[in-house]
């Protein structure tokens, strides 16, 4: 879905609270050690191995429902000659358990009426939603299947400017797809984002890429693709993933307990760069400028206020804005921590509460076809033509689609040729083919759109079941 979510206006500061981008101070070590990364490094990449290695585990995700205003914007197969209908549409995603867990991006879960992983192998699997985090864009889904096949995990954290990458994942629906470029920026922090830590790199994404996985020339996973940055939706050379280190951490909560806690303090702050430094005294670019503070909030109750630069939590040195965002969001509610701020040129010390973010809960699937439905949903007129002339061509049209048919791909002006192998013409045709269908067999419908003929499945209407959810502290058992 969202292979790619586009981008969203101008700069706004990110929460206390949220994962962050490492700001300049760790510019140098990070420099030292990517020569001697280099150094060891291949010159060439060549990912041939390398997605011979992780193709194995790398699934495809095909959601069906009306998902969320993200996923309907961007993620939706664009009009075809043999698209998908509304409701329907087409992400990746990749096998991190072999008792199968799945990883993806949240937005591609979110509203859908059900979720099904294909894998490498082409079994199909209705998937359960064992919990979702926004602000990392993070989903974890589980499937009734045993010794699935693993992604090999590398370290997202060692990633350096320059160094190949590839991407694997569904853009448009072609499934198994391998884009490669190199990491632009590691790590980068989006305006307007909400605090999380990006891999930019150049490597193609579109529609359909979202959580699919990103390795590097060992063949090792090293993020999760996420989304684009673009003027008008196109890929432009700019692409964003999340780190695997931060995706596998939100992996184990949700699979601990189906939900991810952060602390917050309701400061909404920016890392200060090298050239808002000077204005405020400081000298070097650390810290995180705070740009507004919620009012009646523990920061206000404090004393904090905008303008303040929060250069540590706790006892600690001078900090990074990474670390003084994943120190607040690490403190536990109700627990109290220590900020050192530099106010008007001077230093000072307050105490602040932590509050709590409310977690993600997964969202109430939409209702789903029901069984017993006419015609699998479809309203059907015969055309005959004028007058010999075909304007439109003599056959048997889609008036409107409903149901099984909708979540199939099915939409106005389609035109039906055959149920399984027995041709139809006529709504009689139709009726007769269908009249010894059962709710559990898979019908094929041999559908014409333009001049482009496709065998579409109308899955059995009683196995469409909405994805389950797992309450909070079941570890263990999903529920149907």
């Amino acid at each position: 879905m969202n292979a790619v979510t586009f981008a969203r206006g101008a700069i706004v500061a990110a929460f206390f609270g949220a994962f962050a981008l490492a700001g300049g101070t760790n510019a140098w070590s990070q420099t030292r050690s990517c020569l001697e990364r280099v150094r060891s490094a291949s010159q060439a990449a060549d990912f041939s191995a390398a997605a011979a290695r992780q193709s194995p585990a790398a699934v495809s995700v095909m959601v069906t429902g009306p998902g969320n205003d993200r996923a309907a914007a961007s993620d939706l197969r664009p009009a075809m000659p043999w698209g998908q209908g509304v409701g329907r549409g087409f992400a990746s995603g990749f096998v991190i358990g072999s008792d199968g867990y799945v990883l993806t991006s949240a937005h591609v879960v979110s509203g859908a009426q059900a979720i099904h992983v294909t894998t490498a192998d082409q079994r199909r699997f209705d998937a359960e939603v064992v919990g979702i985090d926004r602000p990392t864009d993070v989903a974890l889904l589980r499937v009734a299947a045993t010794g699935l096949p693993v992604v090999v995990l590398g370290r997202s954290g060692e990633l350096c400017p320059g160094e190949w990458v590839a991407a694997m994942g569904a853009p448009f629906g072609f499934e198994r797809s391998v884009t490669a470029g190199i990491v632009s920026a590691n790590p980068r922090y989006l305006p307007g984002g909400s605090g999380v830590p990006l891999i930019q790199t150049d490597v193609a994404l579109n529609p359909g890429n979202s959580g699919g996985p990103l390795f590097d020339e060992r063949g090792e996973v090293v993020g999760m693709n996420s989304m684009i940055y673009s003027p008008d939706g196109g890929y432009f050379g700019v692409s964003f993933s999340l780190p695997i280190d931060t995706a596998m951490h939100i992996a184990d909560e949700l699979r601990t307990s189906g939900r991810v806690t952060r602390g917050h303090i309701g400061a909404r702050t920016q890392p200060l760069t090298a050239e808002l430094a000077p204005a405020f005294g400081l000298d070097a670019a650390l810290g995180a400028l705070v740009v507004r503070v919620d009012a009646n909030s523990p920061a206000d109750e404090a004393g904090l206020r905008s303008g303040d630069v929060v250069l540590a939590v706790g006892t600690a040195a001078v900090m990074s804005y990474a670390e003084i965002q994943n120190r607040v969001a690490a403190a536990r509610k109700g627990s109290q921590i220590t900020l050192k701020v530099w106010r008007h040129k001077a230093p000072l010390t307050m105490l602040v509460g932590v509050a709590e973010n409310p977690p993600d809960t997964v969202p109430r699937p939409a209702a789903r076809a029901v069984a017993g439905e006419t015609r699998f949903g479809l309203e059907l007129v015969e055309r005959k033509g004028v007058l010999g002339i075909s304007l439109p061509a003599p056959g048997l049209y889609v008036e409107s689609v409903s149901g099984s048919a909708q979540l199939a791909g099915l939409r106005f002006g389609d035109v039906l040729i055959a149920v399984n192998d027995v041709e139809v013409a006529r709504l009689a045709d139709f009726d007769s083919a269908i009249r010894s269908v059962r709710e559990t067999d898979t019908v094929a419908l041999l559908v014409m759109r333009g001049s482009v003929r496709n065998y579409v499945p109308i899955l059995p209407r009683n196995s469409q079941r909405a994805p389950g959810t797992r309450h909070a502290g079941d570890a263990a058992t999903l529920t149907p």
